[in-house]
């Protein structure tokens, strides 16, 4: 199925009006997801202090579809709260790591059509970067439009650049190097846990500062389409070439760490409540060819949790 067909298909089943997290959409986290990692990586006196964002509309949230997601990271020890403030300095320093999943401004929570408009304020971006480069850790996390849009001004004030729109559904490996090797992500701390495939499904692309590292990079000629509204597709649709952008990227800035990633099902496991069945195309992290994206996800938050 190519990419509009694909789009088409998430149009007719969820539509394209509603975006908060126990919304009453058929797409909710799969009930039945067990986490494959039983490993507890931290003593009793050091567990990393996971904030999941949900101060800012967010589609993913600690209770709702981001819960396989939390499932993991408590299976290996980080501790996993939710966070319901906007940023400052003072609630930042709370935490050890700053999870941002597929926020959305106020005005777009119910309606995705355009303008599509920031979700945080000047004044909370200023504190998040400030906090970063004392020593904070961000995982952002932006998924198809209009995410990118709603998570630009975090994006741009540590050099990445998104695309508002959708891209194809991507298998990224070692072999072929769309898959980047790196010591402790991609190898695992202390040389184990490697992974060698990472699975998405969708979402969206961006430009990397210098400094950063890409761990998926598109390289075989995809693209990026741009609609006006989400999953509005047809063939005057904008489209722009995205050889070698990035889905996934690290950063060390000043004292701290930042991953971006422009898809979020591949971090979690979500179903059609309808049916019991894999949401559209995916099964997240227990999907075919996406057997790694557990020990990936793991991998990227144990790289967020040293500091420099």
């Amino acid at each position: 199925m190519k990419l509009i067909g694909k789009l088409i298909y998430f149009l007719t089943l969820f539509g394209i009006t509603s975006c908060s997290d126990n919304d009453g959409l058929p797409q909710q986290a799969n009930p039945d997801f067990i986490p494959k990692n039983t490993f507890d990586s931290f003593s009793e006196t050091r567990r990393p202090i996971v904030w999941l964002d949900e101060a800012h509309n967010n589609f993913h949230t600690v209770k709702g579809r981001y819960k396989p997601f939390v499932q993991v990271l408590t299976s290996s020890g980080f501790i996993v709260k939710s966070n319901d403030e906007k940023f400052s300095l003072e609630s930042l320093r709370k935490a050890d790591i700053l999870v941002i999943a597929n926020a959305v401004h106020e005005d777009n929570r119910w309606d995705w059509t355009p303008p599509h408009h920031h979700a945080f304020s000047s004044e909370e971006v200023d504190a998040l970067k400030k906090w970063v480069l004392d020593g904070g850790a961000l995982f952002l996390i932006a998924d198809h439009i209009p995410f990118p849009k709603a998570s630009e001004k975090i994006a741009i004030a540590f050099g990445f650049t998104f695309s508002n729109g959708h891209v194809e559904p991507a298998t990224f490996r070692i072999d072929d190097t769309t898959l980047s090797k790196h010591p402790q992500i991609t190898q695992g701390p202390f040389g184990i846990n490697n992974v060698t495939q990472v699975k998405s499904f969708g979402g969206s692309a961006f430009q990397i500062p210098e400094n950063a590292t890409s761990l998926l990079t598109f390289k075989n000629k995809e693209t990026s389409l741009l609609p006006d509204k989400p999953f509005v597709i047809n063939a005057s649709t904008q489209k722009i070439t995205i050889n070698g952008w990035s889905q996934g990227a690290i950063l060390e800035i000043g004292k701290g760490r930042i991953a971006v990633f422009g898809e979020a099902g591949m971090f979690t496991s979500q179903i059609d409540i309808r049916t019991g069945k894999a949401v559209g195309v995916s099964d997240g992290l227990i999907a075919e060819g996406a057997e790694q994206n557990e020990q990936f996800l793991l991998n990227i938050m144990h790289w967020l949790s040293q500091k420099n």
